[in-house]
């Protein structure tokens, strides 16, 4: 089926549209400030969505409460007949050897869902998911699926913003590796200590998440999230790169809610049906 993803984070709202054949044929983001206001919304989908093929189901998952409510009123207006799933903690068709799995971030439970299901699951293998984006997150996964918990840590752009901020001495910089390690000047100093440490400090927790929770097994590490686009191409540890993992998560999400007897459903899973 036709399916609309939509991933609302703290900046920004990614929305993907799968055909039947579960391809993801389109993709756009839009500020997620603009759920703030029911008008602002419709104008920031209204371009991107005109044309497309109108889905079955959209799909949504949130780690910004208050953005869901507009969003999901305006995608309701524009594909009527469409039914609306909302993702949480509570229906993730996964094991989650959590404490407490509301404190988790939707997208974190995803991204690792993806991971199991795309690759794990097939070479019965665990996963440690890398997810850059405004906090670098890192999720462990079992080899039988099971989602164990990881880290937070402040993001690469984050970083750079703060250091700006907080030294008055220090200009602002592009996100992008110098030529070098060395720092030749102010600039590529900071650009060398953000992403070069950045870059060290992935591939160093990662070697730790393995020896801690898979010490005798090989798991496959996953980068996404806006940033991985950075290091692509300077690591080898990183087996996968797929910005759209946490997208594709919410598609087999959804298709597995969706084959499971309705009574064993969570009360917030569909919130409207044309």
């Amino acid at each position: 089926m036709e399916l609309l993803a939509v991933d609302i984070g703290n900046t920004s709202t990614t929305l993907g549209l799968f055909d039947g054949g579960g391809s993801l044929v389109k993709r756009f983001d839009i500020p997620t400030r603009t759920l703030t206001h029911r008008a602002l919304t419709r104008e920031a989908l209204d371009a991107p969505l005109t044309g497309i093929a109108h889905p079955a189901m959209i799909a949504i998952a949130s780690v910004v409460p208050w953005a869901s409510d507009e969003l999901i009123v305006v995608l309701h207006e524009i594909f009527e007949s469409a039914t609306v799933l909302v993702i949480t903690s509570g229906n993730m068709p996964m094991k989650i050897d959590y404490p407490n799995p509301d404190e988790l971030g939707t997208d974190r439970l995803l991204g690792a869902l993806a991971a199991f299901k795309l690759w794990g699951e097939r070479e019965h293998r665990p996963s440690i998911v890398v997810d850059l984006g405004t906090a670098t997150t890192y999720d462990c996964v079992t080899s039988d699926g099971t989602y164990l918990g990881g880290a937070i840590a402040p993001g690469l752009e984050l970083g750079a913003e703060a250091l700006g901020q907080r030294a008055a001495q220090l200009p602002s910089i592009e996100l992008s590796f110098p030529s070098s390690i060395i720092g030749r000047t102010t600039v590529e100093s900071i650009q060398s200590g953000i992403l070069f440490g950045g870059l060290a400090q992935i591939e160093g927790f990662v070697d730790r998440l393995h020896h801690f929770a898979f010490d005798k097994e090989q798991p496959i590490v996953i980068a996404t999230g806006g940033l991985s686009r950075l290091i692509q191409g300077r690591t080898n540890m990183v087996a996968h790169f797929d910005p759209d993992l946490v997208l594709k998560g919410i598609k087999i999400a959804a298709e597995l809610i969706g084959d499971e007897p309705k009574e064993e459903l969570g009360q917030e899973e569909i919130v409207a049906k044309g």
